[in-house]
């Protein structure tokens, strides 16, 4: 349990504003959660659907296919496009890398790290064609919506999520599993056996790393300097000439609000869905696969969950009244039928490609934004994930999504069928099931850590999962550009 007389970090001025506080530090995963779940409201407010992000990275891939290498290998299911939402998040992300003046280059991972991350690059990209979407549409967006698929999609993956997790630990990786980096800490906290800092290297360079340069080279041109260009100049998918100036700003604020609040807080689905878990192992299993104590203590005290649910909570509360006045329909998540087996089978790859980029989707924009090598590395690998659907759609969407399993497509809309009342008042059930989720994570964070919830609401994340240690100084002079990628 934490000493909470220990908190803030060392280093934290007491006097410190609270405006300097949330621009210069990180935060507490539920305000990360905050923005997110903004972010969703205000896209479905003005599409009457949750943010989908992977169909768009897809038809981003193929207007460079198509400029750099006139080849129709995505372009064959996804038309060329630029996706606002997408470019916005990386620009997100980038300004907390600004405005705490440091990116995250300084990072150095390994190589068996830096494998794996590329491997979950692609099999999360291939599982989200087999899911029908990414973890960011089945969970921010699928679970608000109260549908059944994101459900199975969710509780699919899990199990998966956990081996992906021992395998990183096997590898020897453990230690890079944290909720995010941030110098001065990992500095505060050299030389501590319980919690490793093995992306801390004093003589790394990242500047001088020619796979950086060849990786950033192909963020910026693949990702986002073509489709920009042809977004603004020409006439491909979403460009402005075909919606215009102000549905591009529409599409840019949400990804404004995930990129930066994600990015703030290290916000992800992947460790969010994995935190339950560490009720049922112990603090030396973690130990053991060389992860630090911080990660136990975080997933423990369930501050993942509570960033997750705080979204969820508030997009589905305002799914829930703007549909009962009226105003929208339910978005589906699903697709004509309510549950397909590609749900089934994508969601396994959809957990362990997570894990393995240290990352989901949306949260790998953000680390694409704050320059992290994992999300550099995995991007490529997003790529070549699509190919196999892309190359070989017809005979895998006969497999798939040849059949529906179901013709529900949300809880409510079964339970009413099935057990009766009114699928209105099985939605108010269902608001009533994740705001006592919502409350159970931050009741989990009081008990097991020991917080006040006034603690739980102001400290970020650092100050509430490290405990206070000997502050040891660095050696050597660190060659780190304070915003730099």
């Amino acid at each position: 349990m934490i000493d909470s007389t220990a908190l803030p970090l060392a280093g934290t001025p007491p006097e410190e504003s609270l405006a300097k506080r949330l621009f210069k530090r990180q935060w507490p995963f539920w305000l990360g959660g905050v923005l997110v779940g903004l972010a969703e409201i205000i896209f479905y407010f003005h599409t009457d659907m949750f943010i989908v992000v992977t169909t768009g990275l897809a038809q981003m891939f193929a207007v460079s296919e198509a400029h750099l290498l006139g080849i129709d290998w995505v372009a064959r299911v996804y038309e060329p496009g630029v996706h606002w939402t997408i470019i916005a998040a990386l620009l997100g992300a980038r300004l907390v890398a600004a405005t705490e003046k440091e990116s995250r280059g300084w990072v150095k991972y390994n190589w068996k790290m830096l494998v794996l991350a590329f491997i979950g690059g692609l099999l999360f990209s291939f599982g989200t064609r087999l899911a029908a979407g990414c973890t960011t549409h089945h969970f921010m967006g699928g679970i608000p919506a109260m549908s059944i698929a994101s459900w199975v999609v969710l509780l699919s993956g899990i199990p998966f999520a956990f081996i992906a997790f021992l395998i990183a630990m096997k590898a020897g990786v453990g230690g890079y599993f944290k909720h995010q980096e941030t110098l001065s800490t990992v500095r505060s906290h050299l030389g501590n056996p319980d919690n490793p800092q093995p992306g801390y290297d004093p003589h790394y360079n990242h500047w001088l790393s020619p796979m950086r340069w060849v990786l950033n080279a192909f963020l910026i041109v693949v990702v986002f300097a073509l489709p920009v260009y042809y977004g603004v100049t020409g006439w491909i998918s979403g460009s402005v000439n075909q919606i215009g100036w102000s549905e591009v700003i529409w599409m840019s604020i949400p990804g404004v609000l995930l990129g930066f609040g994600i990015a703030k807080t290290g916000f992800g689905t992947e460790c969010s869905v994995m935190a339950p878990e560490a009720t049922f192992t112990k603090e030396e299993f973690y130990r053991k696969g060389g992860v630090p104590t911080c990660t136990y203590r975080m997933f423990r005290g369930m501050l993942p969950l509570q960033g997750f649910m705080v979204a969820i909570v508030m997009f589905n509360l305002f799914i829930l009244g703007w549909w009962l006045l009226g105003n929208g329909s339910i978005p589906n998540a699903s697709g004509q039928a309510g549950l397909y087996w590609g749900h089934i089978l994508g969601g396994p790859l959809l957990a362990i490609g997570a894990v393995f980029m240290i990352g989901c989707e949306v949260r790998t924009y953000a680390r694409l934004g704050l320059g992290y090598s994992t999300a550099l590395v995995a991007l490529p690998g997003f790529y070549i994930g699509y190919l196999p659907y892309t190359l070989y759609q017809e005979q895998i969407d006969a497999v798939v999504f040849g059949e529906g399993l179901t013709d529900f497509i949300t809880i409510p809309e079964w339970a009413a069928y099935t057990m009766g009342g009114t699928e209105a008042s099985w939605a108010f059930a269902y608001s009533l099931v994740l705001i006592g989720l919502l409350v159970m994570s931050f009741q989990a964070a009081r008990s097991f850590l020991g917080l006040k919830l006034k603690q739980i609401l102001y400290l970020n994340t650092d100050e509430i999962v490290y405990q206070s240690e000997k502050v040891q100084a660095p050696v050597g002079n660190e060659p780190v550009a304070e915003a730099a990628g």
